[in-house]
């Protein structure tokens, strides 16, 4: 009998995890947020939060996920008067199939919930946690203990791989707050080449600048003029993978400089902008 070889198709590969923590929030938690250039996601374990990513807002409950894309602001309250507990990770990955994540939310099942439990229990075994603590720290020991990062990878592989074929996408809040902060950041990435003051994205809008104001420290925790630099800096980040320099970056952007522009961008991202290169 000939056996055949068969090689696996590795769909998804994760190269370095970020962070790793669970997190219990009080009632009154809002988590100012951040951007970075790795995914990051965030699982309810129980209560109930408000959750934004760009222009989308989410109310999330027990046993939903949410992914939180490279370069995506992000932010989140709690709306539990109970208050929240949370299991937070990040990671690099140049899969393709990370691409099916991108913006979405995920109610899990019952057996996708079980995969997120056993990998709990086996970093419990694993890792000193203490319930009451305002968060268990886990990614010191991916170094310690030698086959605990494959043993955490492999569980979320599988609850990724699952939700790929199985995964029950949620919906966006419908809110009018939440549909205005939509708008308004829509309107920005139709604009980033542009300089739309304040005024006129509130009138854009149909609301009043301070009704504006109050809906970005809302959902976003920074003002408008600061969401909107970042969404300036995203598209130049991308410009600059695609092959354009630092210059013709500033300037397509309408940066009043290409000192002001080098500078925003190492302050939010780490990295001068001339060490972005296409490939």
């Amino acid at each position: 009998m000939i056996w055949p070889d068969i090689k696996v198709r590795e769909v998804l590969n994760i190269n370095v995890f970020h962070s790793i923590f669970e997190a219990r929030r009080s009632a009154d938690y809002a988590f100012e947020g951040e951007s970075h250039n790795f995914w990051e996601c965030l699982y309810v374990k129980s209560g109930r939060l408000c959750v934004s990513g760009d222009e989308r807002v989410y109310n999330m409950g027990a046993g939903e996920i949410i992914f939180h894309k490279p370069l995506e602001f992000h932010k989140y309250n709690v709306l539990d008067e109970c208050g929240a507990d949370l299991l937070i990770f990040s990671f690099s990955t140049d899969s393709e199939a990370a691409e099916y994540f991108k913006n979405s939310v995920f109610n899990l099942t019952p057996s996708q919930r079980k995969i997120v439990s056993d990998m709990l229990s086996y970093i419990h075994e694993k890792c000193p946690y203490c319930e009451t603590a305002e968060e268990n720290l886990y990614l010191d020991y991916f170094e310690k203990i030698p086959t605990f990062s494959q043993m955490v990878r492999t569980y979320i592989y599988q609850l990724f791989l699952s939700l790929s074929d199985l995964g029950k996408i949620a919906l966006a809040s419908t809110s009018r707050d939440a549909s205005l902060f939509g708008k308004a950041v829509n309107y920005m990435n139709l604009s980033v080449c542009k300089q739309p003051t304040v005024d006129e994205i509130a009138a854009f809008c149909n609301i009043s600048t301070s009704t504006l104001k109050r809906i970005f420290l809302k959902y976003a925790g920074i003002s408008v003029h600061k969401y909107f630099l970042l969404t300036k800096l995203k598209a130049a980040n991308a410009l600059l993978l695609e092959g354009l320099n630092v210059s013709e970056t500033a300037e397509k952007l309408g940066f009043s400089s290409q000192a002001y522009f080098s500078a925003a961008f190492k302050r939010e991202f780490h990295i001068n902008p001339s060490k972005i290169r296409a490939d």
